[in-house]
């Protein structure tokens, strides 16, 4: 198991935002701020949803594929869209460790998708369990609600 370094606790953001010009200062004997990891995640889990695979040329399976053209009954779609979503968290959020998606019902907007996924976060100092509710709404976009 590989050991988090000194930095990758005290950040506990991704890299990519660490890169951003107006990204916070941090030491790296501070630890993770609890409420910037969790958004952290949230940003990440919405642009991973959000990303078509195959519109990557150096990570081809990046992203979910476009479930526009499916022709599945919407329980199965909503299953298959759930199996989408778990490879592409496990595979590129490394800061989510176990997972729980379920599909929930959304009775008053039957064009959108709802999920809820239950997580455990390991970011270097930081362990926890969260909820976060995924909404596919009309227009095919993932948003963390």
């Amino acid at each position: 198991m590989a050991v988090p370094d000194a930095e990758d606790s005290a950040y506990g953001v991704s890299f990519f935002q660490r890169l951003e010009a107006d990204a916070p200062k941090r030491s790296v004997t501070q630890g993770p701020d609890t409420d910037e990891v969790l958004q952290s995640l949230k940003r990440n889990v919405t642009n991973l949803l959000n990303a078509r695979m195959g519109e990557s040329l150096s990570a081809p399976d990046l992203g979910l594929v476009d479930f526009n053209d499916a022709s599945l009954s919407s329980h199965d779609l909503a299953l298959q869209i759930r199996r989408a979503i778990r490879r592409c968290i496990e595979t590129y959020e490394p800061r989510i460790k176990s997972m729980e998606i379920h599909v929930l019902p959304d009775n008053g907007s039957p064009l959108n998708l709802r999920f809820q996924v239950t997580a455990s976060i390991n970011a270097g100092a930081l362990h926890r369990n969260v909820q976060m509710e995924l909404l596919l709404d009309s227009n095919r976009k993932y948003r963390v609600v």
